[in-house]
C-alpha cells in the first residue's frame, strides 16, 4: 500500500496503526511527565512548608544529645586529672596540718626542754663551786717556785697573814699549779690551785689578803676565789659593765648562784642573766653598755661564797708593803 511506513521487521504500518500508536506513544510520555512533575510539586510543596514545635523540638533534642556526648567525651579526662589533683592537693593539705600541729609541739617540748637544760646547768654551776668553796687561786707566785716548795712557801705565807692561826688550822689538803703547760719566756706565772681543809680559815685569808698586799721575789700575789668555767666566762662577758662600775666608783657584788647585785639610792638592783644588761644599766643611769667586745681573761673576778655575796675587790694593792717578806 502507498504512503505505508514499515515496521523494524520491514512491514509496512497501516496509516490507521500508524496514529494510533504515536497516540500511545504520546500517552506514555505524557504520564512519565506528569509522574515527574507530581514529584517535584511534591518536594517543593515539602521544602515550602513551615517547621512545627514538634519537628524544632526534635532537632533541638538531637543537637543536646551530639553536644553532650561531644562534651563528655572531651571533658571525661580533663574531669579525672582535676579529681586526682584534688585527692592530692587534699592529702597534702592534711599532711600540712598534721606537720604544723607537730612543729608546734615540738616547739613546747624544745622551749621547756631549754628551761629544763638552762636549770640543769646552773645547778651544776652552783655545784661546782659549792665544789671549789675551800679552794683558793693564788696568783703570782713564780714558776722557780717548784712543786716541791710550793707546800711549804704557802704555809709560811699563811702564817704571815694569820699569825694567830695555829699550824693545825692552816693545814692544806691539796696544792698544785694550774693545769697548762707552762709558756716559754712568759711573763705571767701560773696560777696555783690550792685547797683548804677549813672554810673559816680559807675566808680568813682571803679577808687577810685583801687587806695586807704580798710579795714574793718581787712578784705581787693576789688572792682569788676558785670558780668555775661557766661563772668566770660569764664575768668576763659582763666585764665592761663592771668597769663602767668600778670607773663611777659604783661597788657591786657577785652573788651564788650567778647573779650581780648593785645597791643604789637604797635600792638593790640585780642582774641574773647576760640578756638582761642593757636593761639593768638603764635602770642605774649608765650609758649603753657594748657587751659584744671581747674582754682578755686577766684574772678570775672577784670572790664567790656560799654564805652570800660579797665585795668584789675594785681596789688595786700598793706597789710595796712594809709586811716581811716569806722566805721561799
Amino acid at each position: 500500500m502507498g504512503g505505508g511506513r514499515k515496521t523494524k521487521h520491514g512491514a509496512e504500518v497501516a496509516p490507521i496503526f500508524r496514529a494510533r500508536r504515536e497516540e500511545s506513544s504520546r500517552g506514555e510520555d505524557g504520564r512519565e511527565e506528569d509522574s515527574d512533575s507530581a514529584a517535584s510539586d511534591t518536594s517543593r510543596t515539602a521544602a515550602a512548608a513551615p517547621l512545627t514545635k514538634a519537628d524544632l523540638r526534635h532537632l533541638l533534642q538531637e543537637i543536646k544529645t551530639n553536644m553532650a556526648a561531644e562534651f563528655s567525651r572531651h571533658l571525661t579526662p580533663i574531669t579525672e586529672s582535676l579529681n586526682d589533683l584534688t585527692r592530692r592537693t587534699t592529702a597534702i593539705e592534711d599532711q600540712l596540718d598534721r606537720t604544723s600541729m607537730q612543729a608546734q609541739t615540738n616547739e613546747t617540748a624544745i622551749s621547756a626542754l631549754q628551761d629544763q637544760v638552762r636549770l640543769l646547768e646552773e645547778a651544776q654551776e652552783d655545784l661546782n663551786n659549792r665544789s671549789r668553796r675551800n679552794n683558793i687561786r693564788i696568783r703570782g707566785v713564780p714558776e722557780t717556785v717548784g712543786i716541791d716548795m710550793l707546800a711549804p712557801t704557802l704555809r709560811e705565807l699563811f702564817c704571815s697573814l694569820l699569825p694567830e692561826a695555829s699550824p693545825a688550822e692552816l693545814l692544806l689538803d691539796r696544792a698544785h699549779r694550774a693545769l697548762k703547760a707552762p709558756l716559754p719566756n712568759a711573763t705571767q706565772p701560773r696560777d696555783i690551785i690550792i685547797r683548804m681543809h677549813y672554810f673559816h680559815i680559807k675566808e680568813a685569808l682571803m679577808r687577810a689578803a685583801r687587806d695586807n698586799p704580798l710579795q714574793i721575789e718581787g712578784h705581787q700575789v693576789c688572792f682569788y676565789q676558785d670558780l668555775a668555767p661557766s661563772t668566770l666566762r660569764k664575768r668576763r662577758e659582763l666585764r665592761p659593765l663592771t668597769l663602767e662600775l668600778a670607773r663611777r666608783h659604783i661597788r657591786y657584788t657577785w652573788g651564788h648562784p650567778f647573779k650581780l647585785q648593785v645597791r643604789q639610792n637604797n635600792r638593790v638592783h640585780t642582774l641574773y642573766h647576760i640578756s638582761e644588761a642593757t636593761a639593768f644599766a638603764e635602770r642605774l643611769g649608765l650609758p649603753a653598755i657594748d657587751l659584744t667586745t671581747e674582754q682578755p681573761d686577766r684574772r678570775p673576778a672577784g670572790r664567790l661564797s656560799p654564805r652570800g655575796p660579797t665585795l668584789h675587790p675594785t681596789r688595786a694593792p700598793p706597789p710595796s708593803s712594809p709586811h716581811p717578806q716569806p722566805a721561799t
